[in-house]
């Protein structure tokens, strides 16, 4: 046979169907590693012909963007590389469970004879004559599309094995009147070791194609889902205003890239992309199930084809197979014991990786001048929010007080719990963590925002004529100066750990020395900003929201994160973790940054799929010391929602605070978040930890006003309310102890 004759009688449908077959499994394998851009990263403003454009942007015509990008600007072509590993993986787990169960019911209704075959034949073409599609979308949904992978594995198997049975029961029917069956009967075999011993090895050699058309026809049906916009991590419509929902689409999968990619009707390149990529996908199997069915059907030149496959088996079954259950025969409580101890570590291990965050141990690495309670508005003067210790005991109202005219802020807490707050009748009062007034002084003008405490136990006080007021911790006034005559002061002040303090003056920051002389002020904003400023983690530099000051001088320093077109009603912000590390958020979008020799570097970003559930920007931001992310969204309109993200940028906790206009208090040493609000006639406070639904506890006020600020100090949360009310919630019998 010359070379043509032997390339013309090639298996070439077998050939086609391997090549694209492995090219699906090398893209999962290494997909993720060559792909150009984060497949999670927005991108709401870029160039594009010269102009401005929001995302979708088509291919070819945005650099770094080969395929384009989705409804939120992500790169279309990275996303592909990192959607095919969890589409691969789903699909063959479900594959796999619809061959077994197949397998299994396939022996067993082809084995039966009589009555009961005729009942099984009639089952099974019921269950063959109803839409595969219709069946998978009423099981996952009644497992709960939430649930990941397992919904899927129910609901793609609970009539997708009809076919592999069918074809199996042909098959062992056909086995079954052989001669060796009627003579391992003779011998006394039974029906179990007929079935499983001589049956199941004669039709072990159609696994391999009917696995292959399985996966083909599980990826058919996933992809027919995902238009239907059910995938995995997806399909939960999330209601943001009255008859208006929006859809879960986040981490990369075929399925759920299919179902958000038609944006317009005029413009379906997106879904085509797509749509080509998963139709590869099952030609490739298909044509690998057809090759391998001819392999063991076709005789071809006066030979069987399906020489190799046999032969594989054949090996298997002397070499493997049966050597394998003697050895297990003889040593199966070992074995049941080894997997029992092998399925228990890799549960730890998956638990491990899922929780990482809960396991670093690290030391808060920032804290406050004189290691004050609650020094400031956010705690400390870098905004951390975080306090290193929890409130896990429900509290009680131990005790409240009167603050003339309502409080200007939040109290602020010496180490020995004497907490200081400020009130708008222009009165300055301490108390003693039991409740009782120690003192009270008046104030030259109406205060503004949270006091603040140095090293030295002084207290700051700002007010709304742009003045800032020193008093010693007695009370008694230091001295006053003007940081500035022309705007009056929107913020609380902060203090350095050297004693120099910073202010917000509407759109300007002021700095003013421990001895009360004006160092420096500066317009660092175009926009009216009521938030205190934060420090560097070095304390080299002061943020006032996407604006980073010289600490010493006042000049603006330029640091670009990212380029200014995609900054875009993202409202940026610099800030300091309680990690010791400087934090820059774009949006949804949470990056660390330094200054090495080299220049800036930027490590890679931490996001989450914020379309679907929210509609603004956070209000605060965090990271832990062990490095746990969070964001909390917040407005007059919206209801509160508290996100943690881990290192990987996977989400590890989305609670929704179900109230309007609510405020962190402050995060605990466990990344719990402690949230207050007005709700009508009352002030609700709860404890929320990542990855749990509900409250550890939630605790009621008879006091609807509207929140001020609060301090968490060990054993007690202390709230302020616009009445005037100040409340000490303490989750101990006896006096709270700092």
């Amino acid at each position: 046979m010359n070379m043509r004759q032997k390339l013309r009688h090639l298996n070439w449908t077998l050939i086609l169907g391997a090549v694209l077959v492995g090219f699906m499994i090398l893209i999962a394998l290494i997909g993720p590693a060559l792909a150009p851009q984060d497949p999670m990263k927005e991108n709401f403003a870029q160039f594009v012909d010269g102009a401005i454009r929001t995302p979708p942007y088509p291919a070819f015509r945005v650099p770094g963007y080969p395929l384009g990008t989705d409804r939120w600007g992500r790169d279309l072509w990275s996303r592909m590389l990192w959607g095919v590993r969890p589409t691969l993986i789903m699909v063959t787990a479900v594959a796999g469970f619809r061959l077994v169960v197949g397998i299994m019911l396939g022996l067993l209704i082809g084995w039966a004879d009589g009555r009961k075959a005729r009942r099984l034949d009639s089952f099974l073409s019921s269950l063959l004559s109803i839409p595969v599609l219709i069946v998978a979308m009423i099981g996952i949904y009644a497992i709960g599309v939430d649930k990941g992978l397992w919904a899927f594995i129910f609901g793609l198997g609970i009539t997708g094995w009809a076919e592999t049975a069918r074809m199996v029961s042909e098959q062992t029917r056909i086995v079954k009147r052989q001669t060796f069956i009627e003579a391992a009967r003779a011998l006394g075999a039974g029906e179990r070791l007929i079935l499983f011993n001589h049956i199941l090895r004669q039709i072990m050699s159609l696994v391999w194609a009917l696995l292959a058309f399985e996966i083909s026809s599980t990826l058919l049906v996933a992809a027919e889902l995902g238009f239907l916009e059910i995938y995995i991590g997806g399909g939960v419509w999330i209601e943001v205003f009255d008859f208006q929902a929006v859809n879960v689409a986040g981490l990369p999968e075929l399925g759920q890239m299919l179902a958000t990619a038609l944006v317009k009707i005029s413009d379906p390149s997106a879904m085509l992309i797509i749509g080509s990529f998963i139709f590869l996908g099952v030609l490739g199997f298909n044509l690998l199930g057809e090759g391998l069915r001819i392999e063991l059907t076709q005789k071809e030149f006066g030979r069987r084809a399906g020489l190799l496959p046999q032969q594989i088996n054949e090996w298997l079954e002397a070499h493997v197979i049966v050597p394998l259950r003697y050895w297990l025969e003889l040593n199966g409580r070992k074995v049941r014991v080894a997997v029992l101890l092998f399925v228990i570590i890799t549960g730890g291990w998956i638990y491990y990786q899922r929780n990482t965050y809960l396991f670093t141990e690290t030391e808060t690495v920032l804290q406050t001048p004189g290691n004050h309670l609650w020094g400031t508005e956010l705690h400390d003067s870098y905004g951390t929010s975080y306090v290193p210790f929890s409130m896990d005991t429900s509290p009680e109202l131990k005790w409240q007080a009167q603050i003339p005219g309502g409080a200007s802020g939040g109290p602020v807490v010496y180490a020995d719990g004497t907490l200081v707050i400020a009130g708008q009748e222009n009165i300055l009062m301490a108390f003693t963590p039991q409740g009782d007034m120690l003192w009270q002084v008046p104030l030259d003008a109406t205060p503004i925002g949270t006091p603040a405490l140095d090293a030295q136990g002084r207290v700051y006080v700002a007010d709304v004529e742009g003045h800032v007021t020193a008093f010693d911790a007695q009370g008694n006034q230091l001295w006053n100066v003007e940081a500035s005559g022309t705007r009056q002061a929107t913020s609380g002040p902060i203090i350095s750990s050297d004693g120099m303090i910073y202010l917000t003056l509407i759109d300007a920051v002021a700095a003013i020395s421990s001895d009360g002389v004006l160092v420096w002020r500066k317009t660092a904003a175009d926009v009216f900003v009521d938030s205190p400023p934060g420090l560097s983690a070095d304390e080299s530099l002061v943020y006032l929201k996407d604006v980073a000051l010289d600490a010493a001088t006042g000049q603006i320093q330029e640091i670009q994160i990212i380029p200014e077109a995609q900054t875009l009603f993202t409202e940026p912000v610099f800030f300091t973790g309680a990690d010791g590390r400087d934090y820059y958020r774009n949006g949804h979008v949470v990056m660390h940054w330094q200054i090495i020799e080299a220049g800036l570097q930027v490590d890679p970003a931490l996001t989450w799929e914020a379309t679907s559930f929210v509609l603004f920007n956070p209000l605060y931001q965090g990271m832990t010391p062990n490095k746990l992310t969070w964001l909390y969204y917040t407005t007059e309109y919206s209801d509160g929602r508290m996100i943690w993200l881990d290192e990987q940028s996977r989400l590890v906790g989305n609670f929704e605070f179900s109230t309007t206009n609510s405020r962190l208090m402050a995060v605990g040493e466990k990344g719990e978040a402690y949230l207050c609000a007005p709700t009508g006639r009352r002030i609700q406070c709860v404890m929320a930890v990542p990855g749990v639904a509900e409250p550890i506890w939630d605790i009621s006020i008879d006091n609807g006003s509207r929140l001020m600020g609060g301090a968490l100090v060990p054993g007690t949360l202390y709230v302020s309310a616009a009445d005037g009310m100040l409340y000490a919630l303490s989750a101990t019998s006896g006096d709270a102890q700092p």
